[in-house]
This record gives structure tokens, C-alpha cells and sequence, in this order.
């Protein structure tokens, strides 16, 4: 009987070549075989992290139990028109994204084909899908902002499996156009709150997978762009968010004087702090209540854009600040964990917001975030599936106390 440390040896050996196809937005394969070679020779956290997210992908559980297996899938299955009655819905599309994407890795971890497999039905799957609201803000805006980001990563990551032929990249392509970008651009556009920074991270990344696909993306107000055209406007609305501007809808409300504040000099974010008890004004956070778990939920959308545009050579949105201090990125995640104005008043991450901090840790090695994640210690936390865009974050962002990471491999612009 195989154990999961010889199929990680042998996902070393058998893993696919590197393929130029493969974009990258959080990892590449190249990456992932690199990380399934440490996690062999018992290096952490590589070896854990291996290990959860290989029995995720087998089990949707970092604990799960029992033979590895590729094609587990407990989401049933989905077609035709979709709403969303609340957050997660529909399940396929909310809880299939990190499936999705932890199969994506563990078939560069593991080598088994049967995961690439599975991704290629379930992409598919979810290319029959339609409707989602229509033309009029629904919850289904923010649900396909924050679910599809893991369902995109999956399928550049499965960019070298022969199953996945043009035609299937095509028609995922296609869905994409049709279905969600419309809804990501009107929210990059005219959203300061969470679902802005989503919107603005998704339009960025629909953009670039269409790179050189030949399809244009249409806009809710029928204006067509190219995938660069739409790629440089989802980055200009995610830093105008950043910096303040007037032109974004800004909710919930807040006094006059905010309409051009972004994320402060101290990193509190006011649309987001003025949900719960903390008010637009706020210091610090005043409890764990929705003005802690916004403030953090705006940060997920934020951290993967700039994530993204860091692999394709632009740091300027991990490096933003105003002459003031605001517009920090780095700031905005530290007003939760290690408060500037009062670091006694400080609150750890929410769980399903941890994995993100990999991110920002891996770029500004803050000592604040380091000990949120113990580094160094025998309490090393290692980041699972999230609530809403960034998962997995020890795979794609973690590294040993003694390495010095490079930065990530860079691929052109679209």
C-alpha cells in the first residue's frame, strides 16, 4: 500500500515538464514540483503543507482519512440557470473553488493525472452554467468575484495535461466572458467596499487567462476591450481604491469627510470598519464582529491583485502608499494584527481570512505577521481553504525560517 510520502516521492520523478502555457497567479507547476521535493526530504513547512492539501484534495478535509483519490467530489453536479439565495451558493461553484485548486496542485504534487482529470469535468461542468442574477446586482456579484478566482488557478495549472485540449480551454474561456466578467468589471468600477476589491482582482485575472484568446470582453454598459485594454482598468480601479477617489459608490455610509479616504495612514479601511461596532473612524478594532472580519475580507481581493501583478512584473500594488501613509496594503492587514495606534487592542486573523497572510508575509516579512504564522516555533500554522479568494497559502507562499525565497517567476503582461 502506497503512503502518501512514497506518492510524493513519486510525483517528484513523474511530474510533468514545465510548460510556458501555464500563466501563474498564485504558484506554477514548476513551483509546486519544486515544494513536492522539499516536502520529500521532510522539510517544513513544506512536508505538512503537502500533506494537508493533498488530503483535501482527496477528502475536502485536511484531516481526512482513507485512500488517496482524485476524483472525490462531494458538490454533485450543476448546469443551466443559477442564483445565489446567500453567500457560498451555489455550492458547486463557492465550495468546488478550493477543490478545485488544491487538485490543481496535489496533480503537480503527486503527479496522479486523475486529479487534472477531474478538474477538466468540473470545469466544464460549470461552463453549462448561466444567469446568475442577469443584468442587476444580486448576491451572485460578489459570489462569482470570489469563487471563480480558484476554478481560473486550477485550469492554468492544468495547462500541461493532454485531457485538456483548446477547445476545453476555449469554452471555459467563453463562460468567463459571458458570465462573470461583466459582473467583476461593474464591480472594480464603482464598489470602494469588499466587493470592489474583489471585482477588481477578478476582471484582472479573467483579463489575463483571455490573453491572445481572441475574445473581447464586454462591459454591462456594452463598451468592448481587449484582455490588456481590461487588465490595466481593473488595476487602475483596485489603486484608486487603495488611494480614495470619489467616483466609487461608497457603503455603508460614512461622514462626508471620507468620501476620498481609502485605506488610511493607521490601515483601517472606513467602509469597511463603519460594518460593525469600530465606525468609519475607528482606532482600532473595537471587537471580533463584521468590522473585523470586512476589514479583512476587503484584504483578500487586494493581496491576490497584487499578487498577480507582482508575477507579471508590477509591484505596485504590494509597494502603494500615498505622501500620507495611506494606500498601504502592508498597513491595512497590520491594523488588524498589530495595531499602530494601540498594539494592546490587536486581534489575530479570522480562520477563514489565515491563508492570505502567507502572501504578505512572503513579501514584507513583517515580524508582526511572522509570529501570527509562528515561524520559527513548533506551532507553525498552515493556511487551508479560505472563505473567499486565496487558499492554501503555505503551499504557494510559505517557506523555511533558513531560506531566503526569490521572487516569483514573471510572465509578460497580457
Amino acid at each position: 500500500m502506497k503512503t502518501l510520502a512514497s506518492v510524493l516521492l513519486l510525483g517528484c520523478l513523474l511530474a510533468a515538464p514545465a510548460v510556458a502555457a501555464s500563466r501563474g497567479y498564485v504558484t506554477t507547476p514548476a513551483e509546486l514540483r519544486e515544494i513536492a521535493r522539499k516536502a520529500g526530504a521532510g522539510k517544513q513547512p513544506y512536508k505538512n503543507a503537502v500533506h494537508a492539501i493533498v488530503r483535501y484534495a482527496s477528502s475536502a478535509s485536511e484531516g481526512g482519512q482513507g485512500a488517496e483519490d482524485p476524483h472525490f467530489w462531494p458538490l454533485g453536479s450543476i448546469g443551466g440557470e443559477q442564483s445565489c439565495p446567500g453567500t457560498f451558493q451555489p455550492r458547486f461553484l463557492a465550495d468546488g473553488s478550493p477543490l478545485v485548486e488544491a487538485k490543481a496542485m496535489a496533480y503537480h504534487l503527486t503527479g496522479n493525472a486523475g486529479y487534472a482529470a477531474e478538474i477538466r469535468k468540473r470545469l466544464l461542468e460549470l461552463s453549462t452554467t448561466s444567469g446568475y442574477g442577469g443584468r442587476k446586482w444580486s448576491q451572485c456579484v460578489p459570489n462569482l468575484n470570489w469563487y471563480v478566482a480558484g476554478w481560473i488557478i486550477a485550469a492554468d495549472l492544468i495547462e500541461d495535461f493532454p485531457g485538456w485540449s483548446a477547445s476545453d480551454k476555449k469554452t471555459f474561456q467563453r463562460w468567463l466572458a459571458a458570465e462573470v466578467y461583466y459582473k467583476s468589471d461593474a464591480a472594480s468600477d464603482f464598489r470602494s467596499n469588499n466587493h470592489g476589491s474583489a471585482g477588481s482582482a477578478a476582471a484582472a485575472m479573467i483579463s489575463d487567462y483571455l490573453a491572445g484568446s481572441g475574445i473581447a470582453l464586454v462591459d454591462r454598459d456594452g463598451k468592448s476591450s481587449t484582455p490588456p485594454e481590461a487588465f490595466a482598468e481593473a488595476k487602475r480601479h483596485q489603486l484608486d481604491r487603495m488611494n480614495g477617489n470619489a467616483y466609487m459608490r461608497h457603503e455603508p455610509g460614512c461622514p462626508p469627510e471620507f468620501t476620498m479616504v481609502g485605506i488610511r495612514p493607521d490601515g483601517g479601511i472606513p467602509w469597511e470598519l463603519a460594518r460593525g461596532s469600530t465606525g468609519c473612524g475607528g482606532k482600532w478594532i473595537e471587537k471580533q464582529d463584521a468590522s473585523w472580519t470586512y476589514q479583512q475580507t476587503h484584504l483578500q481581493g487586494t493581496l491576490l491583485h497584487a499578487e498577480l501583478l507582482l508575477r507579471r512584473g508590477d509591484k505596485s500594488i504590494y509597494d502603494n502608499m500615498k505622501q500620507d501613509g495611506g494606500g498601504s496594503l502592508r498597513r491595512a492587514v497590520l491594523f488588524v494584527l498589530h495595531n499602530p495606534n494601540d498594539p494592546s487592542k490587536s486581534y489575530p486573523l479570522h480562520r477563514s481570512h489565515f491563508p492570505m497572510l502567507e502572501l504578505a508575509y512572503r513579501y514584507y516579512r513583517d515580524p508582526a505577521m511572522a509570529r501570527e504564522l509562528g515561524i520559527g516555533t513548533g506551532h507553525r500554522k498552515i493556511g487551508s481553504r479560505s472563505g473567499q479568494m486565496l487558499h492554501f497559502g503555505t503551499i504557494t507562499h510559505g517557506f523555511s525560517p533558513d531560506e531566503t525565497p526569490a521572487p516569483p517567476p514573471v510572465t509578460a503582461l497580457p
